[in-house]
């Protein structure tokens, strides 16, 4: 069900940022091409949270331009193609650099009303067991299948989830500690995603730290089944919104409408 919430008044820091402690991370990347738009995207974040920037292959003279609109620079090497760099970012390692209670991701070309800070602060006002949540949806729902003896034995349980909502990355707010309880689950979850092919391993372990008990059973191929793309390289938003379902926690992802003060218009989304 979606949920419109009400504007609020407020016009500067919003209220719940008591005793000036940032109460959220701010994420968001882009390449020589979102320049002019990070131009005109970071001075709305940089008074409501710490904002990371993620380059994607920014240059110097780049990043001279944006100098003081952002707090940490980030320059991810995942992948030599930008769209996928971020991808990459956004699920490797968002979970493990957010410190503050909520973290936000949005996307360069996102285009965000002066207050949209008082959006999230009214989502998390008024839904405060909410985990992730977003004001767009995508057009397809989630359907999929993960199986296999060394699914079971990595997760202590099969992935199987049929027609559940996905929260687009565009923009979206996530809950830190819920994502970092969940990070090892989530980067096998990935892992099961973007290193097999056709049920078999094709890719190294981006961690092997979970991998040191490594037996025979943890060779054999897994079944994937569902909406996937066969060439799964990250769609982070996807793999975000499986694991809030996957782990039982599909009550607590919710799309808001946000009134209009964040706006997301790219095929296949989905207006609230």
């Amino acid at each position: 069900m979606v949920e419109v919430l009400p504007a609020t008044t407020n016009a500067a820091a919003p209220t719940f940022m008591n005793d000036n402690r940032r109460v959220i991370d701010i994420f968001v990347a882009g390449g020589p091409q979102h320049v002019a738009q990070l131009k005109a995207l970071l001075p709305k974040l940089h008074a409501y949270g710490t904002v990371h920037l993620a380059s994607s292959f920014l240059t110097s003279v780049e990043l001279a331009q944006l100098q003081g609109q952002f707090d940490v620079l980030h320059q991810p090497h995942h992948s030599s193609d930008g769209y996928h760099n971020f991808e990459l970012f956004s699920i490797r390692d968002i979970n493990k650099i957010a410190r503050a209670p909520y973290f936000v991701k949005l996307d360069a070309d996102t285009h965000i009303e002066p207050d949209w800070i008082d959006y999230v602060e009214a989502c998390i006002t008024a839904h405060p067991d909410t985990v992730l949540f977003g004001p767009r949806k995508g057009n397809v729902d989630i359907s999929l299948q993960i199986s296999g003896r060394v699914v079971q034995e990595k997760l202590s349980r099969e992935i199987s989830v049929r027609d559940v909502t996905k929260v687009i990355g565009g923009f979206y707010v996530g809950k830190t500690s819920f994502f970092k309880d969940h990070l090892r689950f989530m980067d096998l979850v990935h892992e099961f995603l973007w290193c097999y092919e056709e049920g078999v391993r094709r890719r190294p372990s981006p961690n092997p730290q979970y991998w040191l008990d490594d037996t025979p059973a943890l060779q054999e191929p897994i079944t994937v089944l569902g909406n996937r793309n066969k060439n799964f390289k990250g769609n982070e938003d996807t793999l975000r919104s499986l694991v809030v379902h996957a782990v039982g926690a599909g009550n607590r992802l919710d799309v808001f409408d946000s009134g209009g003060r964040i706006r997301i218009d790219r095929p296949g989304t989905m207006f609230p």
